[in-house]
């Protein structure tokens, strides 16, 4: 198992202490550390639906909406809290005149403790004064978790470069 991994799955049981407290199987199954456990049982279905509001409040520029989708404990590539987030999202949709945001071909990956979702996206944005199309594309993974009866972003790793 990699380091990473176990890592990820250290700060999980740290940041959520639940009565409920089981060993976390990765993906190759091998059993790692003890992790907290949702009692609520995600399904991929709810995965998409949750994806679908994600790219529809983003492609809106809903900065409210968008960010009620994060938890209050949102982490973004690993340093950028919540209210940095809010500044970033904010300050990119007021630039934008429109936006186009896409997640191609999720991996779901399902654990008692969160959802793992890795993807390629692309984001097309026309900016405010003209200027031309932006094009960005990376790879993304969010981790989810259940948190007042949704899902919400708890973790989101990204590396975009801008293509055009």
């Amino acid at each position: 198992m990699k380091i990473r991994e176990i890592i990820f799955f250290v700060i999980i049981a740290v940041m959520f202490p639940l009565s409920a407290v089981t060993q976390v199987q990765s993906p190759s199954g091998a059993t790692s550390v003890s992790a907290t456990v949702s009692s609520s049982e995600v399904r991929e279905a709810e995965v998409r639906d949750f994806f679908g509001n994600y790219v529809d409040r983003y492609n809106q520029k809903d900065t409210d909406g968008f960010l009620s989708l994060f938890s209050a404990e949102a982490v973004q590539n690993q340093n950028e809290r919540i209210g940095k987030i809010r500044r970033i999202y904010t300050n990119f949709f007021e630039q934008s005149h429109e936006l186009k945001y896409q997640i191609v071909e999720p991996k779901i990956e399902i654990f008692q403790n969160g959802v793992e979702v890795k993807a390629r996206y692309e984001i097309t944005q026309t900016p405010r004064g003209g200027g031309g199309k932006r094009v960005w594309k990376g790879n993304g993974s969010w981790f989810l978790i259940k948190e007042d009866g949704g899902l919400r972003v708890l973790y989101l790793t990204y590396q975009h470069q801008k293509a055009l």
